[in-house]
């Protein structure tokens, strides 16, 4: 899932790397999408991450790659990323915004904003919620949401069960569905 939306017919494999260097971090990623015009994606990004008199504070700059892109196609696009919160007592409150000038394949400048927060249920359980609005020069608007819970059992591991829809109907990739994830990190 990426943006609301379906990237596969199956499993998604995301691999991402990060170095930090204080507040600040480079990486790269590789993931595995189902599409007519491309096989995969994958790039470099740097960003910052921080907290700022009480907000949690981060931003970043990727390099998207479609793998294989079919002729004709965007192979390449700018993302640029930001979000800002602030707890509200157990209360973790979320705005993020992602934006793209010419992103990859046939659609255009895309913009994408999300609401949401989550909220710890226990000591390892912790439930969320999201609602987004994605507007995309050569390709479908649409509005997405998403609840869940997510487990984590010891902190590198994390197991999430989330429930995503759109208001696009039952069609590919908008349709609902639930979504099993599992997060380690090294």
């Amino acid at each position: 899932m990426s943006k609301g939306i379906a990237q596969t017919d199956g499993p998604q494999l995301l691999v991402r790397g990060e170095l930090s260097f204080g507040a600040f971090y480079v990486g790269a990623y590789g993931k595995n999408v189902t599409s007519p015009i491309e096989d995969g994606e994958g790039g470099p990004l740097v960003g910052v991450q921080l907290t700022e008199g009480g907000f949690n504070l981060n931003a970043s700059l990727a390099w998207k790659h479609a793998i294989n892109a079919a002729p004709g196609t965007d192979a390449n696009a700018l993302e640029v990323s930001g979000s800002i919160g602030h707890p509200i007592g157990r209360l973790q409150p979320r705005i993020s915004i992602v934006w793209s000038p010419d992103d990859l394949g046939g659609t255009g400048r895309t913009v994408f904003a999300e609401a949401g927060a989550s909220y710890p249920l226990g000591k390892a359980i912790t439930a969320s919620a999201a609602v987004a609005r994605r507007q995309r020069i050569g390709g479908d608007d649409y509005t997405a949401w998403n609840a869940g819970l997510s487990w984590n059992p010891y902190k590198p591991l994390s197991i999430d069960l989330r429930y995503y829809d759109t208001d696009h109907g039952n069609d590919q990739p908008f349709r609902p569905r639930l979504v099993l994830s599992a997060r380690a990190s090294f």
